[in-house]
Order: C-alpha cells, then structure tokens, then sequence
C-alpha cells in the first residue's frame, strides 16, 4: 500500500482540504477537512466510538506525532481498528509557527464559545471541529462515546500526567475510563463540574461523553520527543480502538476543582514565580497566592494545590486553578 502521512498532508494544508475517501484492506479513511480524518472498521464490533484529539496546541509536539503513528498502522493494516474513530489534529497553523496557537487559544473556543468571539483562524477552526463532531455522533446515537483530547504541558510538575475530567454523577462505565487513564500511566484526575470552552468539555456536556483532557508530560519540539516517554499512552489509545484488553492498575489519585480563578483586573500577579513553580504545588490556609484589583488573595483552607498558573491570560481568561484532593 502506498505510504500516507497524514500530519504531513495536514501541516501542508492549514487552512483547509477538500473531502477525499479511500479503503485500506480491515478500515475505510474519510478524510472531512485538514486535519479531521474519520476511521470507520469495515466490520464494527463494539458499541463505542473514539474521539482522539491532539494538535488543539500547536507546540504540544509529542501526541500529535505518535496519533499520526496510530492512524499509518490502521492504514498499513497493523492495527485492526474496531471502533468508529474521529481523529483531529487541532490547530494545523500553530503547528506550523511552533506556538500554542495562532491568534487566539483553541481550547477557549468550545461549547459554542467562538459564536461570541471575533472571527480568526482558531474561531473558524472550532466550528469546524464542533460541526464534525455533531455529524460524527449522529451516525452513532445508540453508542457510548469516549473522548481523549491529548495535550502536553509547558510547566513541570509533581505529577507529571494528570487528566481534567467533566463530571456531574457517577456512571457504570466509570472504572472503565479510569483503567485507560490509568493505563497511560496519568496520576491524578481532576473531576471539574462546571461546563467549560474546552474541547472535553463540549464532547461530555453535547453527546455525554466519557472525555479527559489528558495532560501527558512535557512540551518538546517536533522530532525531539524523548523515546518512550510516551509510550503508555499511544500504547493505551491503541488498545482501546482494537478491543484489547487493559492492564489492572490503580486508578489515578482524585482531586477536585475547588476554584477557577480568571484575570479581572490588569494588576494580577502572583507572590512566587510563575515560570520556576509547578503543578501541583500545594498551599496552607492562609497563604498569599496572588493580588489582584490591590486585593490579596489567601488560601482559604489547608491542602489546596495550584495547576496552570498563567498572569499573562487577557482579561476574563483563567489564570489559575485550585484543586483539593478527594479522600
């Protein structure tokens, strides 16, 4: 069979490309825009289907590559998929510059959110996504969906890998998702039950998804992720889309958002550096996070820990979460 490099074909056409179909021996590709390729097993044999998103960040590097290795393998028919599979690599143009994205953050863009934005490529590509996402599912009503969006992180951590999870009542197939999360070797859930602009979000609040945005280690550039260091998780999303079965592991710790913090106010800033801190830090009551509109912010109870602080966010972005783990 002839070779298809599909991130190639993606990163060569940003800004769009027009529908093409074609079979390999066990799958049938449909590829719906740059970047949104549907896989669809010739012989289903499973009541799920797979959303694997990665790329929503140009610079996350490491999941966009080895998703480009997964869809080759179903190609070359190495992997016998067995699920319906929605593929997206996000944000082809900030792939392309090496940046997080191009005008605007993608992953601020969901759950209808670019309706309410000026128009730029990232606000145009979130309705594409949306709208592929919408046909996709309405092809398979009676299925259970899973999402992973997979991302990379900038900032170091005292937990590396660590998945932000929609919830709003447990579900029988909870420990299923927890298995594949734990399987990719992610080591805290973050259980968030307000609907937000992220992608996972939009997936779990319009089709009730099982979603994760599954943070897998650190940022490095195109060819010069480290080898094997993520492994676990292309070997996990593999699993998952040919029925294979997981390996018993304990489940990531669980933690909770206690607080979404967003920037109000031009003076925020935080009491320590934000560049040198890490994920994960935890704070006592009564410590000075941050200051803004000249007021101090505190810790208002023992053992809350910060992920993704970021001041330079524009007004009404988050800056910060307080997370607090679940006994």
């Amino acid at each position: 069979m002839n070779e298809l490099n599909f991130l190639k074909l993606t990163r060569k056409n940003e800004n769009g490309l027009a529908p093409k179909s074609f079979n390999s021996k066990f799958s049938e590709f449909e590829i719906h825009d740059t970047g949104i390729i549907e896989v669809t097993p010739k012989s289903i044999e499973t009541d799920d289907t797979y959303i694997i998103s990665c790329g929503i960040h140009g610079n996350e590097t490491a999941p966009i590559e080895f998703t480009n290795e997964i869809l080759e393998k179903i190609y070359n028919d190495e992997l016998v998929l067995t699920s319906p599979t929605l593929i997206f690599f996000g944000n082809p143009r900030a792939m392309n510059i090496g940046e997080r994205f191009s005008e605007y953050n993608l992953n601020r863009c969901f759950n209808g959110a670019y309706k309410k934005l000026s128009d730029n490529y990232e606000v145009r590509r979130a309705q594409v996504i949306e709208e592929n996402c919408y046909n996709f599912v309405a092809k398979y009503k009676q299925k259970q969906l899973f999402h992973f969006d997979l991302h990379c992180a900038l900032k170091k951590s005292e937990m590396e890998r660590f998945a932000l999870v929609p919830k709003s009542k447990d579900r029988k197939r909870d420990e299923e998702f927890n298995l594949a999360l734990a399987n990719m070797e992610v080591e805290a859930s973050l259980f968030s039950h307000k609907e937000s602009t992220v992608f996972s979000s939009f997936t779990f609040e319009k089709f009730n998804a099982f979603s994760a945005t599954v943070e897998l280690g650190k940022v490095y550039p195109f060819g010069k992720n480290p080898e094997g260091k993520f492994k676990a998780a292309q070997e996990t999303i593999e699993k998952l889309l040919s029925s294979k079965e997981l390996v018993q592991k304990p489940f990531p710790k669980a933690f909770s958002i206690y607080e979404s913090i967003n920037k109000e106010y031009d003076d925020f800033c935080f009491t320590f550096d934000e560049e040198e801190s890490a994920n994960f830090t935890p704070f006592k009551k009564g410590h000075h996070i941050f200051t803004q509109n000249n007021e101090e912010y505190k810790a208002p109870e023992d053992n809350l820990r910060m992920i993704f602080p970021n001041s330079k966010v524009i007004l009404g972005q988050r800056a910060l979460l307080l997370i607090k783990e679940l006994e």
